[in-house]
């Protein structure tokens, strides 16, 4: 067959046939292609000339083909390399420019035979004759006249130069040359962390935006997650600067090929692909039956983690794994090492039923949680112990540690909470106590001077927890604590210390080890009280109240009014987890108008009230998790109140029991039009009860101010 023979043969023939001398044969075949162009290769061009010549090759005796020599033969500095194998990696061609500012282009694939695999580097001319031939993986190529070299690291590569041969998918090749054509994709599940080659077939299930970054060198930089997964997990992959825009037309669903990743264990201990310049990948047919597992695909089987109960933690220095309720989350600490190099810390403070623990978060651990991840759970493996600037023992998370945050339901919340003491159990025996209750009395900010003439700052207020009333004191720096809190708050204080009775009860002291956070599970809400998603200016700042029949559409405002009717309309329903709308439920089937079928829609709470302030009537629609904390219930727990008594409206029942109905509230968010009722409503942003005693000192300021 003429795709059999090379440039050199096909010359030697038409010369023979013709009566031609090569050079004018190379001549003629050179102004063949200055003729066709870029359409055509030497080799084609010289079929082209031979044709125009009534040269025929099937009569031609089959042109000998020289020995082959083995992948396992081979070392650097070999010239005049003879290779037969078969394809089993493609990776993109890449353009440069070279040292005499003219345009280079590298290829580059995987060649197998029966002793070995081998990188073969196609050079210029000879990376576009390799991309003419539309090969694919599995398809059989002959090398011919190459030469051998040390690759970076380290192994030996194969080069075609110039003066270089190859066949593509050659004639008469017998099975027993080639190894078997075997798939040479990774199942995701089999990605172990630490490979720089690996291909993976799979469905794409997310596609991020494109992210735009800056190095730090100046330079601009892109980036695009997808995930893609296969019938044994997913797996982030992200594609890389000029790599992020080759894969901006793929599609949810759409299935691909992609060749020339690495792989590597991402902050939260989960497996993380990434492109280089030489990746490539290809999109198949999408089958019907291609099924994907869901869930990223992790290093560590869950299963087999032992978690310790923080109070078992004693030894320093060693590997251990912990879940706890996160409690507290401090700011980021940027710092420089001796190396000049920058780095980050942060302290977290995470709790179970039997103690507290302070966890470390070095570098990039610290971009895994932020101040917003209060109440969630923290699952923490190979975390490091050591002794603590504080405490006697913490937690530290580098490289090694895998994270993994999880939103959890009240009952699980509760299941790690620390154990709180009633205030009316608090005996001066113990050093410390942990407390929770509602905030019934906030004091102003003194100035006290010492007697060593030192003038330092005094703040304190009173908590309840329906067993008992305490005073608690905050002292210098440690009032910066309770900076953000008001009456009315529901509260969690840690590590108090308790001042013994001088004639006035119990008090409990704000230390430096102390922290307070606001309770959002707490269960001591007594009755009637409305709790807030903010912090309320009631008392330390003048608030502004707009009457509704002034406000417009568009307007932010704060409105004061009673509840005057509850609108029993569906309360909690399912939504899509990407675009947060509402799905519909089809027989057991979950339908996204935009995604389609939703395989874990998420529970929200979305209920609305009409308010009267004396000047009209506003409704007022309440979603989330201010809707959340008014109930006093995850959207999960009334998802399965309305289940269990069959009715939409069984949570109505749990507000009417608090008193909501004819409660005065402050409430202050964004006016919209309803279009479907063509009135005016309030999207609530924050939701509070009115406390009649700071209204009225409200009410006092307002007048003398004005």
């Amino acid at each position: 067959m003429s795709n059999q023979r090379s440039l050199k043969e096909i010359v030697d023939i038409i010369s023979s046939e013709a009566g031609l001398g090569k050079e004018e044969i190379n001549q003629l075949i050179n102004n063949k292609m200055d003729e066709l162009g870029e359409f055509v290769t030497a080799l084609g061009a010289a079929h082209i000339v031979a044709r125009e010549m009534s040269v025929d090759f099937s009569s031609e005796p089959k042109v000998t083909v020289p020995p082959m020599i083995n992948v396992e033969q081979l070392v650097p500095e070999i010239t005049n390399v003879n290779l037969l194998g078969r394809i089993t990696r493609i990776y993109d061609h890449f353009a440069f420019k070279k040292k005499d500012g003219s345009d280079g282009v590298l290829q580059s694939i995987i060649l197998e035979d029966k002793t070995g695999t081998i990188r073969v580097v196609f050079w210029d001319q000879k990376a576009g004759e390799f991309q003419k031939g539309n090969c694919s993986l599995g398809d059989p190529l002959r090398i011919l006249g190459a030469y051998t070299r040390k690759g970076k690291d380290g192994s030996t590569e194969v080069h075609l130069g110039i003066r270089s041969h190859l066949q593509i998918r050659p004639s008469g090749i017998k099975d027993e040359d080639l190894p078997e054509s075997k798939d040479s994709f990774f199942k995701i599940n089999e990605i172990k962390g630490q490979e720089v080659d690996v291909s993976i077939k799979g469905q794409i299930t997310q596609i991020d935006d494109i992210l735009e970054f800056e190095r730090s060198d100046g330079s601009k930089g892109t980036k695009r997650g997808l995930i893609i997964g296969d019938e044994t997990g997913e797996v982030l992959v992200n594609f890389w600067n000029e790599k992020s825009s080759q894969v901006k037309d793929l599609k949810l669903g759409d299935i691909i090929n992609v060749i020339g990743l690495s792989s590597k264990i991402g902050l939260k201990g989960l497996i993380e692909l990434h492109s280089n310049r030489f990746t490539n990948f290809t999109k198949e047919k999408t089958p019907a039956d291609f099924v994907v597992k869901k869930g990223l695909v992790g290093t560590i089987s869950k299963e087999s983690i032992k978690v310790s109960k923080l109070n078992e933690i004693s030894d320093i220095n060693q590997l251990i794994s912990v879940k706890g309720l996160i409690i507290q989350v401090n700011p980021i600490h940027e710092f420089s090492r001796e190396s000049g190099s920058k780095g980050k810390v942060q302290n977290i403070v995470i709790s179970d039923d039997s103690r507290l623990m302070r966890i470390v978060l070095w570098d990039d651990k610290t971009a895994l949680i932020d101040s917003k991840d209060t109440d969630k759970m923290l699952s923490i493996v190979n975390g490091n112990t050591r002794k603590g600037r504080f405490t006697d023992i913490e937690v530290h998370c580098g490289n090694q540690t895998q994270i993994d945050l999880e939103e959890v339901e009240i009952a699980v919340v509760q299941q790690y909470q620390v154990k709180f003491t009633n205030l009316n159990d608090i005996t001066p025996t113990e050093t410390d106590v942990n407390i929770r209750g509602i905030i019934t009395e906030f004091n102003p900010v003194q100035e006290i001077t010492t007697k060593e003439n030192e003038s330092i700052k005094l703040q304190s207020f009173k908590i309840t927890d329906q067993t008992a009333e305490i005073k608690v004191t905050c002292w210098r720096d440690n009032v910066q604590k309770i900076a953000n809190l008001d009456s009315g708050e529901k509260i969690e204080i840690y590590q108090a210390k308790i001042k013994e009775d001088s004639g006035y009860g119990h008090e409990l002291i704000i230390t430096g080890n102390s922290f307070l956070k606001k309770a959002i599970h707490n269960d001591m809400t007594p009755q009637g009280f409305v709790p807030s998603s903010t912090i309320s200016d009631l008392g330390s700042q003048i608030q502004t109240i707009n009457d509704i029949e002034d406000i417009k559409e568009g307007d932010a405002v704060t409105i004061q009014g009673t509840v005057v009717k509850l609108n029993e309309a569906q309360f909690v329903y399912s939504s899509c987890p990407e675009c947060k709308k509402k799905v519909t439920k089809q027989d057991k089937l979950y339908i996204c108008k935009e995604h389609g079928e939703v395989e874990n829609p998420i529970n929200r709470i979305l209920f609305s009230f009409v308010v009267n302030d004396g000047t009209g009537n506003i409704n007022i629609l309440c979603a989330g998790k201010l809707a959340e904390m008014i109930i006093g219930m995850s959207a999960d727990a009334v998802s399965r109140m309305v289940d269990e008594q069959e009715s939409d409206q069984a949570p109505y029942s749990i507000l009417r029991n608090k008193g909501f109905e004819n409660s005065e509230l402050i409430i202050s968010g964004k006016v919209n039009k309803n279009q479907y009722l063509n009135s005016l409503e309030i999207i609530a942003r924050s939701i509070e009860e009115v406390g009649y005693k700071e209204a009225s000192k409200d009410v006092v300021k307002q007048i003398f101010t004005e």
